[in-house]
């Protein structure tokens, strides 16, 4: 296997365009980084720090799909962001590019030596290295931060073994993250993750009520990715083309309207003050406060009474953003 071979990637930009479009060497940043939390940018600190002393540019390497998804395809994890968000995260977090690499199974049976000459190959003007001090790579997990040194030393590139970041006696992690989020604990997520959680989907066609029975438009947005908190109503923001509207999130089966054949949960967002035609674009979703649980209301009438009240809480919200 040659290096073009082994750092290929069906979309976005490899490692060797990335390193042919720089003309100083590389600061690496490897992990998978999915949300880029407070522990991802503590280690992306540090590589942008040694990038700026050695007069390199900080990129940042990733994997997708997620390593597990490969490893343990009977419990593929659920993203926080898709490939995109994450690209424009780490972006947002001092990288000057992201690589991207295709993690698949023979790319995971690469030996860790392997996987290091070959990296090598690919940035021949390699200044750094950053990873997280418990970071494993090659075959079975088999390399670790002691390899890494030993290669450091060896061809002569700088090395930083980054500690998890601890908060609340716990490590911050992604899995931390999605627990959190799951549960409803949207305000702790975001300490950990160092912004308010978003959702990015596409506008696709739903039950076609909220506006003809509810003189209500909805936006029925299908995520790419992403972690959904318990069913209820929401307060949010839903940015269209950079432009920010308030909106009343719905999220969960609608059960005034009995759709049982059809029990998937939904995201239904109501724009405030928004006209045009969503269908088919992309939007990104921010989540604010939990406002009440999902209810079956005895009549349209009593339903559209409530989410009157429920639009007046939303515009004080976000009068206060």
């Amino acid at each position: 296997m040659n290096s073009t071979e082994f750092f290929s990637r069906r979309s976005g930009m490899t490692l060797a365009g990335v390193a042919a479009k720089c003309h100083k060497p590389l600061a690496l940043a490897i992990g998978v980084f999915d949300g880029v939390h407070l522990g991802h940018k503590k280690l992306l600190a540090e590589v942008a720090a040694m990038a700026q002393e050695l007069d390199a540019v900080p990129v940042a390497l990733t994997f997708d799909p997620h390593p597990r998804a490969v490893l343990q395809p009977a419990r593929p994890p659920v993203l926080l962001v898709d490939l995109p968000e994450r690209i424009r995260l780490l972006q947002n977090a001092g990288m000057a590019m992201t690589a991207v690499v295709d993690f698949t199974g023979s790319f995971a049976a690469t030996l860790p030596e392997e996987f290091l000459e070959l990296l090598l190959e690919q940035v021949p003007r390699l200044a750094a290295v950053g990873v997280g001090s418990n970071w494993r790579f090659g075959k079975n997990g088999a390399g670790n931060v002691e390899l890494l040194k030993k290669y450091a030393a060896q061809r002569n590139f700088k090395l930083a073994a980054v500690d998890e970041l601890v908060m609340d006696d716990e490590v911050v992690s992604a899995s931390r993250i999605r627990r959190l989020i799951a549960g409803g604990k949207l305000d702790e997520a975001e300490k950990l993750l160092g912004y308010r959680y978003m959702l990015s989907g596409k506008v696709s066609n739903g039950y076609g009520i909220a506006g003809t029975h509810l003189d209500c438009p909805t936006a029925n947005i299908e995520p790419a990715a992403g972690v959904l908190p318990p069913d209820g109503v929401y307060s949010g923001i839903v940015e269209v083309d950079k432009v920010r509207y308030g909106a009343a999130v719905n999220i969960g089966v609608a059960p005034t309207y009995g759709r049982a054949a059809d029990s998937r949960r939904r995201i239904e967002a109501h724009l405030l003050d928004f006209s045009g035609n969503l269908y088919g674009r992309n939007v990104h979703l921010i989540l604010g406060e939990y406002l009440r649980s999902e209810q079956c209301f005895a009549s349209e009438e009593a339903l559209k009474k409530q989410i009157f009240k429920d639009v007046e809480q939303i515009r004080n919200w976000v009068k206060n953003k």
